[in-house]
């Protein structure tokens, strides 16, 4: 969620904010060897099995106000559509052709084992227990038969290799291509563009797209993918998980009436991915080159915001070691803005790992949002609701300390608004933050609630500026905290507006505001306590 759906969900509602047309598209990953293998754990079959997780995955995201315009399936026929478009036009574009290649067999089994069915040792860099088309440790892809010492994971035995003939597709035809593109994107990331240049440079693999006929995806729309059994083999899952963002972008047409070609192909569009640094090699260079290769006149991402992964407690997430979060068990303890809130601070925009450390969640919550935003938005609220019946207050003549301040509000769109368009939202998270704790030192340093008795006009200078500062926090913040900051402005009894509404001076004196209510509750040590016993058993 960190690198991928929060990033993505912050800065569509930026841009949705800033009045820019915005379309966040999203689909369940529903091919594949995996999905296989946990069907058959389950017991269903795999139609059955990944639409009751694509219903899941919805009501979780819901949960966590993940708001996608589309959250649809690679299993659609928007996609198999899609997929079988580009299938035909790179084929005859000439960047696919036909190989023998050889694959695993277990003899044992009595079936090919497609990728996530066989595990060994990379090829590349020696990791063990990797799967037989990817490894983890080094993000290299390598061909069916690399690599060593390989195993079923079915029954444990060594499977043996068989010839088949596939469909490839020819990556390394747009290596200068590729190349080019990436140097000349200065929105990508230099931390990640430069090994994905390395690998160019050390030669790009043809990369088979083909899979056996018992996988579970689409078949080849090819007559000669027909097999002997009469059957089609099967298009990799790599190949059509991609196209789903497009297929996605369909789905969304067809119900609201509108030209998914516009949103794909004018040049005017930006096209941004937000990814983990898992998938990369797929991203960077798969996706791009089969963009260009149909010749349909696709745009190529714009951005593609790459992160690391997330531990729990310096520990790899494993569910069956019990290290891990459940959404919905955090959700039975804190709002789902808090693990907004927690995990933008402790993200940056790199491909570093990041922990997840349940004092440090609570020290944050704590000190952050309770101690420094909500302190001060309370502050506010109630000393206009105590003592000026509830109404903001006419102000008198600014000092320079209320200039000062005052200058902070009307630059802020644009300053926090230029750290999100380069998509540093921890940075931009954190000057909203400054802006919070510049607005409790401007309270000490005035002290209103003193000036009420001997000069209530100052007083009501102090709280005409404060409170367009929390109007300013209730619109910057809506993007990572959506329903406190709507709860800071209902306070307010004003609409959101826009993203730049919240540098003007424009609440009227007179005004009348809710009655204020603490907007956020500390996290106590045994809230986080059980949680922490969890992991360390």
């Amino acid at each position: 969620m960190k690198s991928t759906y929060l990033p993505a969900d912050i800065l569509a509602r930026y841009y949705k904010a800033k009045g820019v047309e915005t379309l966040y598209v999203c689909a369940t990953d529903e091919h594949g060897t995996p999905i296989q293998v946990e069907a058959e754990k389950a017991g269903m079959d795999p139609e059955n099995f990944v639409l009751k997780y694509h219903e899941l995955d919805k009501k979780l995201f819901r949960a966590l106000d993940i708001e996608f315009d589309v959250f649809h399936r690679t299993h659609s026929p928007e996609n198999e559509e899609l997929t079988h478009m580009f299938l035909k036009a790179l084929r005859e574009n000439g960047y696919i052709y036909k190989k023998t290649v050889k694959q695993y067999y277990c003899e044992n089994c009595k079936r090919y084992l497609p990728d996530r069915y066989v595990r060994g040792e990379c090829p590349v860099c020696g990791a063990k227990d990797q799967y037989s088309d990817y490894c983890d440790s080094c993000g290299k892809t390598f061909e069916p038969g690399d690599l060593k010492n390989p195993r079923c994971t079915i029954c444990g035995s060594m499977p043996v290799l068989k010839e088949s003939e596939h469909f490839i597709f020819k990556l390394s035809a747009f290596a200068d291509f590729l190349k080019e593109w990436i140097q000349n994107n200065e929105e990508f990331q230099p931390q990640v563009t430069n090994y994905v240049l390395n690998w160019i440079e050390e030669g790009l693999k043809d990369w088979d797209i083909t899979r056996e006929e018992d996988y579970w995806g689409f078949d080849m729309p090819f007559d000669d993918a027909i097999t002997e059994s009469g059957k089609r083999k099967k298009v990799y899952v790599w190949f059509d998980a991609p196209i789903g963002y497009i297929a996605a972008t369909v789905k969304w047409c067809k119900d609201h009436n509108d030209n998914w070609e516009r949103w794909w192909k004018d040049p005017e569009t930006k096209i941004i991915h937000h990814i983990g640094k898992d998938i990369v090699y797929h991203h960077y260079l798969f996706w791009p080159a089969m963009l260009y290769g149909t010749k349909m006149n696709f745009n190529l991402p714009s951005a593609i915001p790459t992160r690391g992964f997330l531990t729990l407690h310096k520990k790899k997430f494993s569910k069956s070691r019990g290290i891990y979060i459940g959404v919905e068990e955090f959700l039975e303890s804190f709002p789902a803005d808090y693990a907004r809130f927690y995990l933008t601070l402790i993200t940056p925009y790199s491909i570093e790992d990041t922990d997840w450390n349940w004092e440090e969640f609570r020290d944050k919550i704590n000190s952050e949002l309770v101690d420094n935003l909500g302190n001060f938005i309370h502050r506010v609220l109630m000393l206009i609701y105590r003592y000026f019946d509830g109404k903001v207050p006419e102000p008198g003549e600014f000092n320079n300390l209320d200039k000062e301040l005052l200058e902070k509000i009307k630059s802020s769109p644009q300053e926090i608004g230029s750290l999100m368009e380069r998509y540093e939202l921890k940075a931009a998270l954190e000057k909203i933050l400054d802006l919070a704790r510049d607005g409790n030192r401007y309270l000490n340093a005035k002290e209103p609630w003193k000036l009420i008795k001997k000069d209530k006009r100052s007083a009501g200078t102090v709280l005409f500026v404060a409170v367009h500062l929390v109007k300013c926090l209730g619109i910057l913040l809506w993007p990572f905290i959506p329903r406190s900051a709507t709860r800071i402005l209902e306070l307010l009894n004003i609409e959101r507006g826009k993203w730049d509404d919240a540098g003007k001076i424009d609440i009227k004196p007179g005004h009348v505001i809710r009655e204020p209510v603490p907007l956020f509750k500390k996290v106590s040590d045994e809230q986080i306590r059980d949680k922490i016993m969890k992991i360390s058993h």
